[in-house]
């Protein structure tokens, strides 16, 4: 799903309501305006039947109406004016903003009308209704609508303020979460209000203070139990050496490297586990890191051999972290298998190939560590390979495992995109 912020949703929402409503408000006022001239031209209508049936009292009469009889030419308003609406007698004028009732021109005499010519004594018919050019006195303002939809808009942007001053509120509690989180001291997060924001920094600073007194605690915990441990590996050392008999000398010396091994590790462990161990990239040659992978070793190297398909292939890694990750393989490899180990390098992964056992299918999970329920001389707890694992998604590659023809193939991808 793609990302969409809450502030863009909101906005694109806030503008649409407001086109929508201002757009409903100018379809109100053209439908008023239409009904307005409707209206007028029927009272315009009955102005004229009035004028028909009682031309006696007409100012009364029409006053009524809210119509009144004109002094404009006819001609000038239907050569300047607008034509709105007509009949096939009269029709209706906008002019100046003001709106009039205009004659139609009298139809052309029948054909018949000469030959059959009305009679002397025949009552002539008035026309001065059919004459005369009408204006209408009744005025109508737009301006209640005008100021409802004011009201409404300005309801709308102040609504939109306050949640706009909300939303910003909470991209700054976001920053802030962000520093607190980036910084090794615990510093709190300033509290601006009482509100559900405020509530919000409230418990997470609290969250966070129970946090950092754990971590305290832990780190506390740790240097205290390493240096106790430390002291008795270094008099168990100084012991082996006074004993007389070599074999348990060195099984002593055997035992106590193991002791080391597991501290340096625990340690190492702490700091992955703890986000604390920060990548300071550069761009090496693989063979380098291979090379200080070794001298890490301390130990008889010669089983190693390394088949390269390219010239030196760089990479973008923490040189002393990813060597120490190639250590863990290699190292792995030494323990448990008694013939060569095979390290081919390539632009897009390395592999540790060693003749042995395959894996149980308990310990092919290396995201976590002691996945093996017992320790002896041949198999560990699993640290290593845990450790190295950590590494390799630390600088974004990953680590594969594959067993064929007898042989065990740990395998750093460094594209991930190809399996």
């Amino acid at each position: 799903m793609r990302k969409a912020s809450i502030l863009t949703l909101i906005c694109i929402f806030f503008a649409l309501t407001f086109t929508v409503i201002n757009i409903a408000l100018m379809i109100e006022y053209k439908r008023q305006q239409s009904d307005l001239r409707y209206f007028t031209f029927q009272r315009f209508i009955m102005a004229v039947k009035i004028l028909h049936d009682h031309p006696d009292d007409q100012d009364a009469s029409l006053a009524k109406l809210g119509v009144r009889i004109s002094l404009l030419d006819k001609h000038l308003l239907d050569n300047v004016g607008e034509k709105l609406l007509e009949d096939p007698f009269f029709h209706m004028v906008l002019f100046e903003k003001r709106l009039f009732f205009v004659p139609n021109p009298p139809p052309p005499p029948p054909p018949f009308a000469k030959e059959h010519p009305m009679p002397f004594d025949a009552p002539m018919k008035p026309r001065f209704a059919e004459e005369s050019v009408l204006e209408n006195t009744e005025s109508y303002s737009p301006y209640r609508l005008w100021i409802l939809g004011g009201v409404i808009n300005v309801l709308l942007l102040l609504f939109f303020t306050m949640v706009l001053q909300k939303l910003l509120r909470l991209r700054q509690l976001k920053s802030d979460i962000r520093y607190v989180g980036e910084r090794k001291k615990f510093h709190p997060i300033a509290i601006e209000s009482e509100d559900e924001l405020g509530e919000i920094a409230v418990e997470f600073n609290l969250a966070m203070e129970k946090i950092h007194m754990l971590k305290e605690a832990r780190t506390l915990f740790l240097r205290n139990i390493l240096h106790e441990l430390k002291t008795p590996i270094m008099k168990g050392k100084l012991l082996s050496n006074t004993l007389e008999n070599n074999q348990k000398q060195e099984q002593m010396e055997r035992i106590f490297e193991r002791l080391e091994t597991l501290l340096g590790e625990m340690v190492k462990i702490e700091k992955l586990s703890s986000n604390e161990w920060v990548l300071e990239a550069k761009e090496y040659r693989l063979v380098d890191v291979l090379d200080h992978a070794m001298d890490l070793l301390l130990c008889d190297t010669k089983r190693i051999h390394f088949r390269h398909h390219e010239e030196a292939p760089l990479i973008n890694v923490d040189f002393e972290l990813f060597a120490t990750a190639v250590k863990n393989l290699l190292d792995n490899a030494l323990k448990h298998s008694c013939e060569a180990i095979e390290v081919d390098v390539d632009a897009h992964a390395l592999t540790v190939g060693s003749f042995g056992e395959a894996l149980l299918e308990s310990c092919r999970d290396f995201s976590r560590p002691f996945n093996r329920t017992t320790e002896g001389a041949s198999n560990g707890l699993g640290l290593g390979l845990y450790i190295a694992n950590a590494i390799v998604e630390k600088h974004g590659f990953r680590l594969s495992y594959l067993y064929a023809e007898g042989q065990n193939f740990f395998t750093i991808h460094f594209d991930t995109s190809v399996s």
